[in-house]
């Protein structure tokens, strides 16, 4: 019978990096939700979504430490490859514009914009990411965290005051989307893991 080899280590650092910024993501998110609702309200969100990082913490941990029992990829370029560094720079492009949104809403005075907006750039993000790895839960998270936000940005025009509600249910909305891509890739870890366990 053939041992099954184990893994290429590009994807297994791919999967173990991205439960890693879920994670960091999710309780980022749930942090907002301390803005306009009840503490208590907030901390027991946050204790949700701090035990789905934990999961995603410790599978994205054990992705990563298998990593030298795993083979590594072809020298020649392959579509992963060339998926990666897409994806690279649209995380990029993200970023740039999140730190534009903070630079133009906050000397501006429309800080209680901030929130929603990123929100909303995170879900446009999402869009390319869904061509370039041809994955159908990127359309859905691309949909939800951008309606999200725009529900947020239309919500904070109609009463300017209700940020702080408005931004707790904006990052409450986020982390859902996040906690559901965690998920996702604790799916995509687990066959991973005992493909590598095998090959021991």
């Amino acid at each position: 019978m053939t041992t099954p080899a184990p893994p290429p280590r590009a994807l297994a650092a791919g999967i173990g990096s991205g439960l890693l910024l879920m994670a960091l993501f999710t309780m980022w998110w749930a942090s907002d939700t301390f803005t306009g609702w009840p503490t208590a309200v907030a901390a027991s969100v946050t204790a949700v979504c701090g035990l789905g990082a934990i999961v995603f913490v410790a599978h994205g941990v054990r992705l990563l430490l298998s990593g030298r029992r795993m083979r590594t990829a072809a020298a020649a370029p392959t579509g992963s490859d060339r998926a990666r560094k897409s994806e690279g720079v649209l995380f990029g492009v993200e970023g740039v514009l999140i730190a534009i949104a903070v630079v133009v809403l906050g000397p501006t005075g429309l800080q209680r914009f901030l929130v929603p907006t990123i929100a909303v750039i995170v879900g446009l993000h999402f869009y390319p990411m869904a061509r370039v790895f041809r994955r159908r839960i990127d359309l859905g998270i691309a949909t939800w965290t951008t309606l999200v936000g725009t529900a947020g940005v239309v919500a904070v025009l109609v009463d300017g005051a209700a940020w702080p509600l408005v931004w707790s249910w904006v990052g409450a909305g986020a982390a859902i989307a996040t906690m559901a891509y965690g998920v996702y890739m604790t799916r995509a870890a687990r066959p991973l893991l005992r493909a590598t366990a095998d090959a021991d």
